[in-house]
């Protein structure tokens, strides 16, 4: 017989008699459906209710039949499985409830930027399964469909309109150069009609309000009272204050706070941009409303050649000029020659050619270029005036000489008095004093009305010699030249100049005096 001590048992089985599991074996036998009613995972090895925890045999080995349960209790052990399946249904699909709504909200959130994730794949009418490039390329189609109908599917000239409308797809391709982040589809922006750059509205606002208030903090005295022009961040193009963008329209200008749609270009209407095309033709954008640039004209219209010579033709007309080939013919400025060039536009080049042309007033000739017919001699016009009593004195000139100029109210030589006369009789001298400017630009006259130029200025002044050192009073119209010598030394720096000032020219400047350093001994 085993000792009081052995008999109590120890490990997990501790005081359990045989046949009996633990707590938590029966937890883990309800939980395995797979494991057969009446039969405990401590029946087998190892955890049995001897004292040491092995079972019956103390080596781990069960050495009694596993005990059979009561016919009620097999049947609620029957139901425990299926309870737990219909728990574990139900947290699987609470699960993907909650799964499928934090997808739909992670797709709402990368629908509203501008991504590569903004065309998720989508099935269409048909059923068919279309990707992002396939929702991304009808997009476009439907965008170039009026213009390409009228070019035959030709998209030469839209390669420049294409690159935007990618741009309008692509992460990060648009960027608000004022606050330097992605331009999204949902936030309202403003396009620039010079260089077409997107800005978000608030953003714009700020930059024209700013550029506004520091133009005018620096060059307007009455601060606030003028209107200064604000420019674009990118082009420089400049906007009045008046043109400050307050409302978000799409690109064509037709609808306010356009709606956002998947199967549009962002920020766009969907309608038809219908501007009108630059360089004027007449003719309007068939796109529909689009970033950018307006395409060239894809219409079709008959026109001739740049000489007019040929037949009208069918042309697109973005690209309506085109030459014959032929010679031009036209008649060139100096109404001699004719053009020698092929069919070409605008004006034709100068002629080449030399010939005898006269001067404006018809006196004199000379071989020169035909291009430049226009030339003057240096005569007098001498043509006979209106008058009939005298000849032009103007220099060789075009078109009429005029009225004679004594004819008329002519004044007297002073000009303080005037009277009309005919034009063979001199203007009489009125008596007053002359008054005009002599040439030392001084004084003035103080004879009497006279005619021809005034006499020299004879009032005494003060004057001042070359070098400066003495003054003396003496008639205004001569110079003050004193007998002083120069006192500087030569270029030779040994000898003085020892020349008299007033024979040295005004213009020239006297010889810099230069010291002789000491003899060294």
């Amino acid at each position: 017989m085993d000792p009081a001590w052995r008999q109590q048992g120890r490990g997990r089985g501790r005081g359990q008699p045989q046949g009996q599991a633990s707590r938590p074996q029966r937890e883990r036998a309800a939980e395995s459906p797979n494991t057969p009613s009446g039969v405990w995972p401590g029946d087998g090895r190892g955890r049995g209710g001897d004292g040491r925890g092995r079972g019956g045999d103390g080596r781990g080995k069960s050495t009694t039949a596993p005990t059979q349960l009561h016919p009620a209790n097999r049947g609620k052990n029957m139901a425990a499985p299926s309870q737990h399946a219909a728990s574990s249904q139900s947290k699987f699909e609470e699960i993907r409830k909650s799964n499928q709504a934090a997808a739909q909200r992670l797709v709402q959130s990368q629908y509203s930027s501008s991504s590569d994730e903004d065309v998720d794949d989508i099935v269409d009418d048909g059923g068919k399964v279309q990707g992002k490039d396939g929702k991304r390329g009808k997009i476009l189609a439907s965008t170039l469909t009026t213009y390409t109908d009228q070019t035959g599917g030709d998209v030469t000239d839209l390669e420049r309109t294409r690159q935007y409308l990618s741009d309008a797809f692509q992460s990060g391709a648009i960027t608000c150069l004022i606050c330097i982040a992605s331009v999204k589809r949902n936030q309202a922006v403003w396009s620039c009609t010079g260089c077409f750059c997107l800005f978000h509205i608030p953003c714009i606002q700020k930059w024209a309000k700013d550029s506004v208030f520091l133009l005018s903090s620096v060059t307007d005295e009455d601060f606030g009272k003028k209107d200064h022009p604000w420019p674009c961040p990118k082009c420089r193009y400049e906007y009045s204050p008046s043109q400050t963008p307050s409302r978000y329209v799409c690109y064509c200008g037709k609808v306010q706070d356009p709606p956002l749609d998947p199967w549009l270009l962002p920020h766009s209407c969907g309608l038809v941009c219908d501007r009108a095309l630059n360089p004027a033709c007449g003719h309007r954008c068939l796109l529909l409303c689009h970033p950018g640039p307006c395409p060239p004209c894809p219409k079709m219209v008959s026109v001739s050649c740049m000489c007019s010579k040929a037949t009208p033709v069918p042309r697109r007309c973005s690209n309506k000029p085109w030459s014959c080939q032929k010679t031009c013919g036209k008649t060139l400025p100096c109404k001699q020659h004719t053009c020698n060039s092929s069919c070409h536009s605008g004006v034709c080049q100068p002629c080449p050619r030399v010939s005898v042309q006269r001067c404006v007033c018809g006196q004199e000739e000379a071989e020169r270029q035909c291009a430049s017919p226009v030339w003057h001699c240096q005569q007098l016009c001498g043509r006979p005036l209106s008058c009939g009593n005298h000849t032009c004195e103007r220099m060789c000139h075009s078109g009429l000489c005029g009225a004679c100029p004594r004819s008329g109210n002519r004044a007297c030589p002073c000009g303080k008095s005037k009277s009309s006369l005919p034009c063979t009789e001199d203007v009489p001298t009125c008596g007053d004093t002359c008054d005009k400017v002599m040439e030392c630009g001084l004084h003035t006259c103080s004879m009497r009305c006279h005619r021809g130029a005034c006499e020299t200025c004879r009032q005494e002044v003060e004057k001042q010699c070359r070098c400066g050192k003495y003054t003396r009073f003496m008639p205004c119209h001569k110079e003050y030249l004193c007998e002083s010598k120069c006192p500087n030394t030569r270029g030779c720096s040994r000898h003085q100049c020892r020349r008299k000032v007033s024979s040295v020219p005004p213009d020239s400047d006297p010889p810099s005096r230069v010291l002789t350093p000491p003899p060294e001994f």
